[in-house]
Parts: C-alpha cells; sequence; structure tokens
C-alpha cells in the first residue's frame, strides 16, 4: 500500500509537470493542457475575474492593513495574506487603479491603451491565474507523495559537488525547467518553511533553479525572430545558466546567508545517507518513508488552495502593477535608455549590431522577463537579437513575478539582495550568450 501511495501520485505528477506531450499541433505539458482548458472556461469573462480578483485583494488589505478589521486578524490565514506593510498595500492599490482604468476605459489613454493595460491584464492577468489555478490544486502529487525525496536522493552527488545544495532541489529546477518559474519557486518556498532548506540554501535555489521554463523559452525564441536558431540557442541558455549558477552562489549577497533553518530545528531530511545502502535503494527507502506521511484527500486539496490563494492574493494584484510600470518605463520615458547608454560602447566592441537599440534592454528584464524579447523583436539582427533573447531567458529575477513572490514570502531576501544578484548574473552570461550568439549566428 505504502508503495502505490508513492508511485501513483508521483507518476501522475509526473505525466502532469514534468512530460512534454505533443496537444494541438505543438509540444506542451500536462499541466499546459489543463491551463488551456481553464481559459477555455474563463472566456470572455476573463477579464473580469481579473478586476474582481484585484478590488477583492485591495478591499481586504485596506480593511486589514489600514482599518486593521478583528476578523481577518484573529484568523491566521487571512492575516498573512490582507495585513502587509504599507508600500504593499500602495503598491496592491495601484495595480487595481491601474486595472479599473483599463477596464472602465477612463483615465490616461496611455494605461486604456492595448499596448499597456491589454498587454498586462488580459495578455499577463488571465494567463496568470490560469496557470495557478491549474498548477497550485495539483502541486502537492510533486511534493508530497515521496518523488521530492527519491529524485533528491540520487540527485544528492552532483548537487552537493557542485552546487553545494541538498539533492531534493534538483526537483525544483526540473519543474520550473518544464512548468514555470513560479511553481519551482513555491516548491523551494515550501521546502524551506518546513525546515528542508537552510536560508543559504533556499536564497540559493530560489534565484538560481527558479528558471524560466521551456515552453516560455519557446515564445522568446519567436517573439525576438530566431526561432530558427532555437536549439542552439538554447543550449547555451542552459550553459550560461549553470555557469551563473556555480559562480552567483559563492558571492555576496547569496554567500553571506546564514546556514540556519527557519524552524529550532529542521525537520529529519532525506539527504543524510544510510550506511551500507546503494544510492538507490537510499532513494526508495526515502520516499517510502515520505509516502508513509502522505496527507489524505482533504488535507491535499487544503495544501493546493492554500498554495493558490497565496498566489491570487498576494501575488497577482501586486505582479501586474509592476508589470504595468515596467511597460510605461521601459517604453515611454527615457530612463533605460540613460541606464543603458553606458554599456554601447562595450555592445559595439562585442560587434553587436544596433546596440544603442539594445543598450537599454540589458536591465529592463529587472521589471519583466519579457522586456528584453521585447525589444529584440524590434531589432533587425540576429546576432543581437539571440543575446537579448537570451537574457529573458537567463536573468531569472523579475520583479513582475518572482520577485514580488520572493519579497512576500518567509526567504531571507531583500529587493537589494534581488537587484545585486540580478546584476551578477547578467555580468556573468551575458559574455556567454555574445560568444553564442557569433558561433551559432554569425
Amino acid at each position: 500500500m505504502t508503495k502505490l501511495r508513492f508511485l501513483l501520485p508521483s507518476l501522475i505528477g509526473i505525466l502532469i509537470f514534468l512530460t512534454p506531450i505533443p496537444w494541438d499541433g505543438r509540444i506542451t505539458i500536462g499541466i499546459g493542457v489543463v491551463t488551456d482548458w481553464i481559459k477555455g472556461l474563463m472566456g470572455e469573462y476573463g477579464l473580469h475575474i481579473v478586476i474582481v480578483l484585484m478590488v477583492t485583494t485591495s478591499l481586504l488589505t485596506l480593511l486589514g492593513t489600514a482599518f486593521r478589521v478583528s476578523l481577518i486578524h484573529r484568523h491566521g490565514g487571512s492575516k498573512n495574506l490582507f495585513v502587509v506593510p504599507l508600500s504593499w498595500m500602495f503598491l496592491r492599490l495601484i495595480g487595481t487603479t491601474f486595472g479599473l482604468i483599463y477596464f472602465f476605459q477612463v483615465g490616461p489613454e496611455l494605461l486604456r491603451s492595448e499596448a499597456i493595460g491589454g498587454a498586462v491584464f488580459v495578455g499577463i492577468g488571465v494567463n496568470v491565474i490560469a496557470v495557478y489555478a491549474s498548477a497550485c490544486l495539483l502541486l502537492p502529487l510533486l511534493t508530497e507523495f515521496g518523488l521530492m525525496e527519491f529524485v533528491g536522493t540520487l540527485a544528492r552527488p552532483v548537487f552537493r559537488r557542485f552546487f553545494q545544495l541538498p539533492g531534493r532541489a534538483a526537483i525544483d529546477a526540473v519543474t520550473s525547467f518544464v512548468g514555470a518559474s513560479a511553481i519551482g519557486l513555491l516548491i523551494s518556498i515550501g521546502q524551506y518553511e518546513r525546515g528542508n532548506y537552510t536560508a543559504r540554501e533556499a536564497s540559493v535555489i530560489a534565484t538560481n533553479f527558479s528558471i524560466v521554463s521551456l515552453p516560455f523559452s519557446l515564445v522568446v525564441a519567436t517573439v525576438a525572430g530566431i526561432e530558427k536558431f532555437f536549439i542552439p540557442w538554447y543550449g547555451f541558455v542552459i550553459v550560461a545558466c549553470i555557469i551563473a549558477a556555480l559562480i552567483t552562489p559563492r558571492l555576496p549577497p547569496l554567500s553571506r546567508k546564514a546556514e540556519t533553518y527557519i524552524a529550532a530545528a529542521p525537520a529529519e531530511a532525506s539527504d543524510n545517507e544510510l550506511d551500507a545502502h546503494s544510492l538507490l535503494s537510499e532513494a526508495w527507502h526515502n520516499a517510502l518513508t515520505r509516502a508513509e506521511q502522505a496527507p489524505d484527500v482533504r488535507v491535499f486539496f487544503t495544501t493546493g488552495l492554500t498554495n493558490l490563494a497565496f498566489f491570487l492574493f498576494s501575488v497577482v494584484t501586486a505582479s501586474l502593477a509592476l508589470a504595468t510600470i515596467a511597460a510605461l518605463l521601459v517604453f515611454h520615458t527615457p530612463i533605460f535608455d540613460w541606464l543603458g547608454s553606458p554599456f554601447i560602447a562595450f555592445l559595439n566592441f562585442a560587434q553587436l549590431s544596433e546596440s544603442a537599440l539594445a543598450a537599454p534592454a540589458l536591465f529592463s528584464g529587472f521589471l519583466d522577463q519579457y522586456m528584453p524579447a521585447i525589444a529584440a523583436a524590434g531589432i533587425n539582427n540576429n546576432v543581437t537579437s539571440f543575446v537579448l533573447a537570451g537574457l529573458s531567458v537567463c536573468q531569472l529575477v523579475f520583479m513582475s513575478e518572482v520577485g514580488v513572490i520572493i519579497l512576500r514570502s518567509s526567504l531571507p531576501l531583500s529587493i537589494i539582495d534581488l537587484l545585486i544578484i540580478f546584476l551578477l548574473r547578467t555580468a556573468i552570461v551575458l559574455p556567454i550568450l555574445i560568444l553564442g550568439a557569433h558561433l551559432v549566428v554569425g
């Protein structure tokens, strides 16, 4: 019975989250099919759902934070969601205001436009809700029935030797790789809160292994106009991400994070070796031990709904606010032109054409992962587009989603930490992508 409790849910989780399948003329994964089905159910009311969610989030945040309504404060779950620092309250209110301007088509023309409001609240908002609704409810299949213990034990030698991390970090990375970076990040946060990662380990995993997914990478390559180079381009992206993951954790601020657990004592972890056992038998033993403690149906769905509530109420409104601000700053102000201008000479030295257009995009990815790829679409040079598309995937730390999730979580990372990590990753991956662009395209 214990073996079945491990094998059946884990197999379903692998099929849903980790197995590429052909569907409707394209390659996707099971969770992508479920997401499309949910989007179909939302239909023409997708934008309405986004706006109702944002308004609800802001109203409850006002009641909990500004008016300190006792009903919200008495319940631990609602308190965590709606009692927030004032900066987060104002960010949620700003995001809701932006959404209402677009929905009712009143106010500044830029915010009412399809290029800004439509792209953010329909293009991003509807998709994000569909992804979260499908992924969060099914995520316990990967985390609660022994699969993490099994994969983590097998991957332990590689992750310990090269990345100084527990083996269970491998499934965080794999889930991000084929599913979505937010899903892998949620796994990492959950493992940290359960005492399976130290503060340093959790911080390293969240900022280096919440990899932008394979489906999104194909979208990036297509938007940038380099889809015919996808396989070699993605090969260099993987190499760049691995090298960044080797170097960045050995530098501040990540190297200075404490090797302490969030709890007084860590949970019993599957990374502890069992004497006289092969790695495979140890992985099997750890998986079955975890399966014995697997949740029943009620706890399974409670866990999924808790994860979903965190994303919908803590992340969506703030993320859409930041995505709107990012689009306005990148495309309608000279700020990123100023930031990028000192690097035009470097890009010219690296023989990248249209460097004046490319330089502002070097740092726009900190606000939103789409920005470098969108900039690449406007550049008529495959070498330069190759590099910018790679940055969209390799920089990893972007405030419109990953940054918001990290800052709202228990991870010991500040916005300054995230900015430094973003800059370090950019400095590490940029020469690799430039080299790859000249070898593949040039």
